[in-house]
């Protein structure tokens, strides 16, 4: 079996835990905790983390809609780092539990943040270049 939390492989010693799409295989209580611990933020930050993803479009929408000249695209590169930080700061409802049967829960939370460090990255690149006139 393999763990929804950690992916480790184990044969005996773990257990199980119920969520609303199933029943997922833990190797520990330590996991069965973090899993847990995992569904209280996704419940709780859940709304949260919607709001700031759609906040960030609105800068898309600004660039295409109301900005002209130079700084057009800058709230563009704004709302990119809206949304990098969402997916820093609240990487919890990004997959759907039976992802985590492919990908661990910690894997799925580090690529997030990772994900969520490239477009935060990319994104003042772009601003930096756009008002250093490149």
């Amino acid at each position: 079996m393999k763990c929804v939390y950690c992916g480790k492989e184990y044969s005996e010693g773990g257990t199980t835990i119920n969520v609303s799409n199933g029943t997922f295989d833990v190797c520990s209580n330590e996991c069965k905790k973090l899993v847990r611990d995992y569904l209280n933020k996704d419940m709780q930050y859940k709304n949260r983390s919607y709001i700031m993803i759609f906040c960030g479009s609105i800068g898309f929408i600004l660039s295409t809609f109301l900005f002209s000249g130079t700084y057009k695209l800058v709230p563009m590169y704004l709302g990119m780092i809206i949304m990098g930080l969402a997916l820093i700061v609240y990487p919890y409802i990004y997959s759907s539990f039976i992802t985590f049967t492919r990908i661990p829960i910690r894997k799925a939370t580090l690529l997030s943040r990772i994900i969520g460090t490239a477009v935060i990255v990319v994104a003042l690149f772009f601003l930096v270049a756009s008002f250093m006139g490149v």
